[in-house]
């Protein structure tokens, strides 16, 4: 069994789960049993997956195994099933549906997204008005657990719960030491194989899972931690013998402008301390592998001498290799492109910047910028749009699940990062024809874009030779076209064989730890 080992999987999601989701497929097309592992509690999870094309059966989560509701018929919720007191008077909406008793909110019953009238919340109120204690209703259509809220509405106590409504576990939450939060400080696993197990942090619990699902499987097992600061730790501290790799979906080195000497990305400063217990490091990109050698070679202790492998990000199948090619002159206007992650790093601001530049020469060109990122961020963003007079031009559409239709409408994919391991979504629009215009800054538009053929590569900061650039893709249609044909062709780079062959060289080698 192939475990891959992340947090969560969100209705919005990273690269590291979209990297997962692309490596699942490759090992399900080889025929090997492999899942996605997921630490966090969450209602929502199964049905945010099955919008990535996920099946219950791809994912493993640390709390449905303990509560026994890994492999759940799903059923339908309504109000009906609530045992609402005859006394109280409902009424539905759409969202949010309210119970009062008399003139007091007695109930709130939030619905599950998309699922008109299930179930997915239940809050009871005090006679005070404040919220007292909450129910939760997992998507797939049974009670799932109970909350008990203090005065902020933040839970501080909860109780997990097996189908049968039988006490599963029980988390308990304190104040932090800044009190501007609060973390969990106990977690008690009830009557677990006979016993009862306490735990002080979900670190803890999730490393005593990892060796539990360890043991049922019968043949070597192999994980490979995906999410840094979650993920690695607790596969360090795993007493079972697995195979235990580290990948690497994010820089290594803090300063990204000296990548061998820097001090590391605090995410990975304590299990640098125990590469003796892996297997092997996976990075995305070769550039990436080699200053990971350089920089371990120069460090003492165990672990410098450690295996480093360079494995895309994404892998693509026949069948997406073989759909029809897109000709530029098939796809309406002048869109250029931008999906990933809407931060500061991935200099989205000098995108919009740049294509301030464009729009005087190419007045019908559009900036479509798809993704999600922190509120305030984004709201900078629109601010300078405003600025800028892009209204227009530069629209910010959110994150897409389903962006294959998009890469197809359009002529450019544009990324200005200034750092990153690898930027899948460019990768992506390869297999869609897009010319590709970046930034050359670490690590993956080196190695995914050959200048001035599937596109261009800029000196990092060039707002002006890059807004040059788009234009004369954008008015250039024998040029767009020729980029365009290439991209295509180099999306072969990543087929599925070709992306497995560096998969199975690190799978079938040995295990050296014990």
């Amino acid at each position: 069994m192939y475990y891959f080992l992340n947090q969560y999987i969100k209705a919005f999601n990273s690269s590291v789960e979209h990297v997962e989701f692309h490596r699942l497929a490759l090992f399900k097309h080889e025929r090997l049993h492999a899942k996605i592992v997921t630490r966090d509690f969450d209602t929502m999870e199964y049905l945010n997956a099955a919008n990535f094309g996920l099946k219950q059966d791809d994912i493993l989560n640390m709390y449905d195994y303990f509560q026994g509701t890994t492999d759940v018929k799903e059923k339908q919720t309504s109000t009906k099933g609530l045992n609402i007191p005859i006394s109280y008077q409902l009424k539905y909406d759409s969202d949010v549906s309210k119970a009062y008793q008399g003139g007091r909110l007695a109930q709130t019953i939030h619905h599950t997204p998309s699922r008109v009238g299930e179930i997915s919340s239940v809050e009871h109120y005090d006679e005070f008005g404040n919220i007292a204690n909450r129910e939760l209703w997992d998507s797939r259509g049974f009670h799932s657990a109970s909350q008990f809220l203090d005065y902020d509405g933040a839970p501080h106590a909860e109780i997990l719960y097996h189908l049968d409504g039988t006490r599963a576990l029980e988390r308990f939450w304190e104040v932090t030491d800044d009190r501007k939060g609060k973390v969990i400080f106990n977690i008690h696993l009830i009557n677990y194989k006979g016993n009862d197990y306490y735990f002080n942090s979900e670190e803890e619990l999730f490393t005593f899972f990892l060796d539990e699902i360890n043991t049922q499987d019968k043949d070597e097992t192999t994980f490979i931690a995906d999410r840094p600061g979650v993920a690695d730790i607790p596969l360090v501290n795993m007493k079972t013998k697995a195979k235990k790799y580290l990948f690497f979906p994010i820089l290594h080195a803090a300063n990204p402008e000296d990548l061998i000497n820097s001090p590391l990305e605090p995410s990975y400063e304590e299990v640098f301390k125990h590469l003796d217990k892996l297997d092997g490091l996976i990075t995305m990109t070769d550039a990436q592998a080699r200053q990971l050698r350089i920089r371990l070679k120069r460090q003492k202790g165990k672990g410098r001498n450690i295996k480093i492998t360079s494995i895309p990000g994404v892998a693509f199948s026949n069948k997406q290799l073989k759909e029809p090619q897109v000709p530029m002159a098939n796809r309406p206007g002048n869109k250029v492109l931008y999906v990933g992650r809407l931060g500061a790093d991935k200099g989205v601001d000098n995108l919009i910047r740049a294509f301030a530049l464009v729009t005087p020469q190419v007045p019908d060109a559009t900036l479509d910028i798809r993704g999600f990122g922190d509120q305030e961020f984004v709201k900078s963003l629109e601010d300078l749009i405003q600025q800028l007079n892009l209204q227009n031009n530069v629209t910010i559409s959110g994150y897409t699940p389903e962006i294959q239709p998009v890469y197809d409408s359009a002529k450019v994919f544009a990324s200005a990062a200034h750092q990153d391991a690898f930027p899948l979504a460019m990768a992506e629009a390869l297999a869609h024809g897009l010319p590709l215009v970046a930034f050359d800054t670490n690590f993956g538009p080196g190695e995914i874009i050959k200048d001035k053929v599937n596109g261009f590569l800029l000196e990092p900061g060039d707002l002006y030779g890059y807004s040059q650039t788009i234009i004369s893709l954008l008015t250039k249609n024998t040029v767009l076209q020729r980029t365009s044909e290439n991209s295509y062709l180099d999306s072969k780079n990543y087929s599925y064989p070709k992306v497995w062959k560096k998969w199975k060289n690190v799978l079938l080698s040995k295990s050296n730890t014990k």
